[in-house]
């Protein structure tokens, strides 16, 4: 199992955004027909983050398999995968500065990305909700797997108080 410490720092959203546009050019270059957008608490202006960008990639379903072996080749370390979803670590999992989370254009996992991050952006009270949840669990926890896992409840809550069904 993994043993990272979790930090929250500041919000840099300069130094945050600086990196995702470098790394959606790489992106790009490597998947031209994905969309990618930037997520997770670095695309949201003054939240405290882990200084790690999240950025999520769109493909049309029949283009998955070449869509992360086109990764893996580009240096990307896939960290694992679930049907509709793997992820991917810059420059690597042990030195996490970009996570690249692959998905199925406009399917189920983008629609939710995108909709959480729109709703962290709006809405300061889901906001300071969701930051009270990310520092009690950078402080409890010393796996980003446990951090993730600790977040999901007020992640969903946030969604479906938004009119977002709980995912099949």
């Amino acid at each position: 199992m993994e043993s990272d410490s979790i930090e929250l720092v500041p919000a840099d959203p300069e130094g945050w955004a600086t990196r995702f546009d470098a790394v959606r050019a790489r992106l790009v270059s490597v998947l031209p027909d994905a969309e990618v957008e930037h997520i997770g608490s670095t695309s949201i202006p003054e939240l405290p983050a882990k200084d790690v960008v999240d950025v999520l990639v769109g493909v049309n379903l029949h283009q998955w398999t070449t869509a992360m072996d086109s990764l893996r080749s580009d240096g990307f370390d896939c960290e694992g995968h679930r049907e509709g979803h793997a992820w991917f670590s810059l420059p690597d999992r042990s030195n996490r500065e970009i996570v690249v989370h692959l998905v199925q254009f406009h399917g189920d996992q983008w629609h939710r990305r995108m909709k959480f991050r729109d709703i962290l952006r709006k809405d300061i009270r889901a906001r300071e909700r969701y930051l009270n949840v990310k520092r009690e669990a950078a402080v409890s926890t010393k796996d980003w797997s446990s951090y993730t896992k600790q977040k999901a409840d007020v992640v969903a809550a946030i969604l479906k108080s938004a009119g977002e069904p709980d995912p099949q």
